[in-house]
């Protein structure tokens, strides 16, 4: 009976020491969380898309009789919008007409004031003042709302007025979009 010797196994074949195995997952393991490492504290480039999708907000403060006021929060994604834009956004229904010089002249704001045609039916003494809440407090608009340029973080607002001797823009109105300070403190629970 002849007897085989079995051949020795090339270094392929080999089974590696555990040790080796262990050693080269370790590496492996290294070098996928240095990866994941580096991924996560590079951030991405801006890009124009992402800067765009940036939400901005603007309030609208809307006054429509004595004591009656609608107020919204309204967002964009535009660096900038017009004051007639942000009316528009608001959804709350409005009235204008179109000069080419001077652009929009709002008529009616939520059922009050006139229709877009006519206009100026209770003129005198009633019309749409426009306002703009600036760091020291309300001030009556220079320009029209077409012309009104809107940043993140203004506020506008109107008046249905009587007369031009009338009631100002109520002072006690702030930014819509700003939560109201109640004076509570919030202190974390530690255990």
């Amino acid at each position: 009976m002849p007897i085989s010797v079995p051949e020795k196994p090339t270094s392929r074949e080999q089974p590696a020491a555990p040790w080796a195995r262990r050693f080269r997952c370790a590496r492996l393991l290294c070098a996928w969380l240095a990866l994941l490492l580096l991924t996560l504290a590079v951030p991405p480039p801006a890009t124009p898309s992402a800067v765009a999708s940036r939400q901005h907000q603007a309030g609208l403060i809307v006054q429509t009789g004595e004591g009656e006021a609608i107020t919204q929060c309204i967002s964009f994604e535009e660096e900038q919008i017009s004051g007639l834009a942000l009316l528009e956004r608001s959804g709350i229904p409005f009235a204008a007409v179109n000069d080419e010089r001077y652009g929009a002249f709002i008529c009616g704001i939520a059922g009050a004031g006139c229709p877009a045609e006519r206009c100026l039916c209770a003129y005198p003494p009633r019309y749409w003042q426009y306002w703009l809440l600036e760091p020291d407090g309300w001030r009556v608009s220079p320009v029209g709302a077409s012309g009104r340029v809107v940043r993140n973080g203004d506020v506008d607002g109107w008046v249905w007025l009587r007369d031009a001797d009338g009631p100002r823009f109520d002072e006690r109105f702030v930014n819509p979009c700003q939560a109201p300070a109640d004076g509570r403190v919030y202190v974390p629970l530690i255990r």
